[in-house]
């Protein structure tokens, strides 16, 4: 409390209130007082004085001795002097003034003689003034004067004028001491009011310091405290209104932070980024997905648009020209999109701009993919149409007349035909299994079964090609396995397709397993011509060949399928090969678990 400077002027102001009533009221009192207690000693000698004038009618007529001893006498009763004035000579009759007032005698006759003129005058019935002695300048004297009148039946004559005067001390002294009294008496209260003003002053500034920690409490964060609305008048209503303020305040607060926390989820949650600037191009705000687009994952204080002048560029244009603005940058050997808008406030102001960066790597690779698809399908058609053309023109225009040459150019067009229906099998297969409408039957099975039956079946073909078809000396030992059998063996043809066909008279193709407490590990290994480094990623590819001269038959789908047949039944396949030392295909099995 002894540090409120609100508290301390209010206090101020009622002791200095209290101070200047007590003053003022002492001054006024001196002053008012003085001419008031004048007046009512006035009041009090003037019918005296009038007593005086009528008995002095006759002595100023005809000289009485009795009338001075009268007026002698009754200066002690009176406690005045008593001058009678004559008014047509100027005499002067009174008793003898006390030693101490003797000189003052000139001056009373002075200032008695500066009055006359105005009781002969008639217009005045009396007339009372105070004076000050010139020797004793302490003292004060009171004049009262009243015309002395000679009657002669209906008319009336002004013959000289009696003037009571009478010392002011006694009547100052009493004056003196009501003053000193009156203001010893403000100051005591004063005094004494000094306690309960500091009580009160203290009660009064209470609720406003209550309301004035609310208020600090609420600019903390704080809406819980309460301010004291009990009292009445316009603190009670301060109180009352401050409180509902910062109730009002506590349930906006959470609103908004409700809502903040919803957008932050939301931003946070969104596959694509966003970046926010102000209209000054400062950057304020960026959502995780962003970070991570612009490689700033690791330090998410870092400012993105410092390394990066196409996005910065992109909404400094937005904010610029007030329209949404786009553009695709690469940056990490990735495609990223950005569609920036202008962000604006009430009353047309612009707030700044907020930017989407959609990661397009996919879906460029994807149309990219699709481009591809169209011109490889476009290609792998067009051959065997062009060589079936190429037969049947010469055919039809009845150019080929020996037999053996038509004999011949039929097996050409079956051939081709042939290599078109595997064509259109194929895509039409891979498109299937891609879009998993062809069904997957998983069941048990044995692996060794299969390897046998594939080894009779392209163990003469191998034979033709002078190659090496080894089967695994372990199959007989392999665990059972879970999946499709009908898919699993395509899968396996394929690979063993390949292998004799990239591998060279002379060569090896050995099938070998292997296997874990969960899966089985199926691999086709050729000592053939390999597969470079640079093709190895793109070996699963849709018409994907390593022989970019297409020496080689086949649609470039087969291994496609393959791992696609896998990813259905949740497997992989691999491939490691190095060129002129062969190639490893490796996909894995579902072991089948005990019931």
């Amino acid at each position: 409390m002894q540090k409120s400077i609100f508290f301390r002027r209010v206090l101020s102001l009622l002791l200095v209130a209290l101070l200047l009533w007590a003053v003022l009221t002492a001054l006024l009192y001196s002053f008012i007082s003085r001419p008031l207690f004048t007046r009512i000693k006035v009041g009090e000698l003037q019918p005296k004085a009038e007593t005086i004038a009528a008995m002095a009618a006759q002595a100023l007529m005809r000289p009485d001795p009795y009338f001075n001893e009268l007026i002698t006498s009754a200066q002690s009763f009176f406690e005045s002097w008593i001058f009678v004035v004559d008014g047509l000579s100027g005499e002067f009759r009174n008793t003898v003034l006390p030693a101490e007032y003797a000189d003052a005698e000139p001056k009373i006759r002075e200032q008695i003689n500066s009055r006359m003129e105005m009781i002969l005058s008639g217009d005045y019935t009396s007339v009372w003034f105070t004076g000050r002695l010139p020797l004793k300048t302490t003292d004060e004297m009171l004049y009262i004067g009243v015309p002395v009148t000679l009657r002669f039946g209906l008319q009336s004559t002004i013959i000289g004028a009696v003037f009571f005067v009478q010392p002011l001390k006694e009547l100052n002294a009493g004056l003196n001491s009501l003053n000193i009294a009156l203001l010893v008496s403000s100051l005591l209260v004063f005094l004494l009011m000094i306690l309960p003003a500091y009580y009160a002053t203290a009660r009064l500034i209470r609720p406003l310091r209550q309301t004035r920690d609310v208020a600090l409490a609420m600019s903390s964060g704080d809406f819980s405290a309460r301010a004291d609305s009990s009292q009445k008048g316009e603190i009670g209503e301060l109180a009352a209104t401050m409180n509902n303020l910062a109730q009002e305040l506590s349930h906006t607060i959470s609103d908004l932070i409700l809502e903040r926390n919803r957008l932050q989820q939301i931003l946070a949650s969104m596959s694509d980024g966003l970046i926010a600037i102000d209209c000054t191009g400062t950057f304020t705000q960026a959502n995780p997905a962003a970070l991570g687009l612009l490689g700033l994952a690791d330090d998410p204080e870092q400012d993105p648009l410092a390394s990066n002048t196409e996005l910065s560029d992109c909404l400094t244009k937005a904010i610029k020209e007030r329209r949404p603005a786009d553009r695709l940058f690469q940056m990490d050997g990735r495609s990223i999109r950005v569609q920036a808008a202008p962000l604006i406030a009430n009353e047309d102001q612009l707030a700044g701009a907020v930017a989407l960066l959609h990661d397009v790597t996919e879906s460029e690779r994807l149309e990219q993919t699709r481009r591809d698809y169209v011109a490889n399908v476009s290609h792998e058609l067009r051959s065997p149409l062009t060589a079936m053309r190429a037969l049947i023109e010469p055919l039809s225009d009845g150019m080929v007349t020996a037999e053996e040459d038509r004999r011949r150019y039929y097996d050409i067009l079956l051939r081709e035909i042939i290599r078109l229906s595997r064509l259109i099998d194929d895509m039409l297969e891979l498109s299937r299994l891609q879009a998993g409408i062809l069904p997957i039957q998983q069941e048990s099975f044995s692996l060794s079964s299969m390897l046998d039956d594939l080894a009779l079946r392209y163990g003469a073909q191998a034979e033709e090609r002078r190659l090496t078809l080894a089967l695994p000396a372990n199959r007989t030992a392999c665990p059972v396995v879970r999946g499709d059998p009908d898919r699993i063996e395509q899968v396996l043809i394929i690979l063993l397709d390949n292998a004799i066909k990239f591998t060279p008279a002379g060569g090896r193709i050995s099938l070998e397993l292997d296997w874990q407490q969960d899966q089985v590990m199926v691999r086709v290994r050729d000592d053939g011509i390999g597969i470079s480094p640079a093709d190895i990623p793109h070996v699963f590819d849709r018409f994907y060949k390593a022989d970019k001269a297409h020496q080689q038959p086949g649609t470039g789908l087969g291994l496609s399928i393959a791992r696609e047949i896998l990813q259905l039944m949740n497997q992989t396949i691999t491939v490691h090969s190095k060129p002129g030392e062969g190639t490893v295909f490796t996909f894995t099995l579902a072991r089948e678990t005990a019931a």
